[in-house]
């Protein structure tokens, strides 16, 4: 096998026991997984880009990732807090949950060594024609057969339908002086509600580097990126910081989806990961955890076995665990116009701790649930659902 992070051209036809196309987050973990818990198995990961994992930070609560999972996943944690704070017009607290954070930069870094650590290739800057049970077809007519194919290369069709959508632009910026945040600012909603329930999201990284991002829960898909820019660079001297300096900008349009349909069993040989195949978290976009459930469980079949009834099974389970989140979204967008979204939100933050905890995690009990419908409707809530939301629309 061509030693993994040579990306060099590999022969007209090559084979491994996974070829994993997309090397975002779901097959950047799926490749340290394997390379962790099978470390003789061989790998080719193929990733349009010249790098992995794009220009993002993915957080996620302790709570969301196993101990067993954690033995392989820590490698790519930059950053952890003790617990996060949420402003509303109303109120401010701190929920003590744990929370960490993993940047592009890092994952990639971390990923392409362990792949070179084991048979297998990584092959960046690579487009793919076709994705097939057992076989991959590339742009320039090179084709690579796996025991197992992968197909993470994000958000399908299917995902796009009967949803509302999370849209956000970030500015990771360079201070003067210390910033003086000590741990995440999760929602600062006290801001305008236009175009939908709308926060800004704040991680501090370091004394004088920090994120700040617009995030909204939208009706459409449609991504104004200057003036969500503009919204940020306020935020930021309303804080009274002083840039030194913009070191990167991400942006992103997720789907937040409140269809309760089963995508199904993939085709013998092929599996499809991450946000193609539905392994996110439909009421707030964190795909971490349900991608690292995934990898995890991957490495604890044979490749055949991947595809089939185990599969169903962990897919079942998944769908049983996004049931309640999706009814929350239903309730967001159908149910609660724009401008009026906040007071669902605002309510649901009250809750304890351990509540906010299982929910992120996706291990919310009957009693959870229930503590969290119970009770006069928030403001602003409809009788009668409004019209469905805008198929999504190309960002600016």
């Amino acid at each position: 096998m061509t030693p993994a992070g040579a990306h060099v051209d590999p022969p007209e036809t090559l084979s491994a026991d996974y070829v994993i196309v997309g090397g975002g987050l779901q097959g950047a973990l799926m490749a340290l997984a394997l390379r962790h818990e099978r470390p003789d198995s061989s790998l080719i990961v193929i990733e349009r880009e010249q790098r992995l994992g794009g220009n993002h930070v993915w957080c996620f609560h302790d709570a969301d990732v196993s101990e067993e999972a954690m033995a392989w996943l820590s490698p790519l944690v930059e950053q952890a807090w003790s617990g996060y704070d949420v402003v509303f017009p109303e109120y401010r607290r701190t929920v003590d949950v744990g929370y960490r954070a993993i940047s592009s930069r890092r994952l990639d870094e971390v990923v392409a060594a362990a792949i070179g650590k084991g048979p297998g290739a990584l092959m960046t800057g690579v487009e793919v024609r076709t994705v097939a049970p057992g076989i991959v077809r590339l742009a320039d007519g090179r084709q690579l057969r796996g025991r197992l194919v992968v197909d993470a290369r994000g958000a399908s069709e299917d995902a796009m339908a009967n949803a509302g959508w999370q849209k956000f632009v970030g500015l990771e910026v360079r201070t003067r002086r210390p910033h003086g945040l000590v741990r995440p600012l999760l929602m600062d909603a006290r801001g305008s509600q236009a175009d939908g329930f709308r926060f800004m999201y704040v991680l501090p990284f370091g004394d004088d580097r920090v994120l700040v991002e617009d995030t909204r829960f939208s009706d459409d898909g449609r991504l104004d990126r200057a003036e969500a820019r503009a919204r940020v660079e306020r935020w930021i001297a309303r804080a009274g910081w002083e840039v030194a300096c913009v070191e990167r900008e991400e942006a992103g349009v997720l789907p937040m989806p409140w269809s309760d349909s089963d995508p199904g069993d993939d085709a013998p040989g092929l599996l499809r990961g991450g946000m193609r195949g539905g392994w996110f978290h439909p009421a707030t976009g964190y795909s971490l955890g349900p991608s690292v459930r995934l990898a995890h469980w991957l490495t604890t079949v044979s490749p055949e076995e991947a595809t089939g009834p185990a599969l169903g099974a962990v897919r079942a389970d998944h769908v049983r665990r996004t049931r309640f989140a999706r009814r929350m979204n239903w309730a967001l967008f159908r149910l609660a116009d724009p401008d009026q979204r906040i007071h669902m939100l605002a309510r649901f933050y009250r809750r304890p701790d351990d509540l906010i905890r299982r929910f992120y995690g996706l291990e919310l009990t009957a009693l959870d649930a229930w503590r969290v419908v119970v009770g006069a409707p928030p403001r602003g809530m409809r009788w009668r659902p409004r019209r469905s939301p805008e198929p999504l629309q190309e960002a600016a």
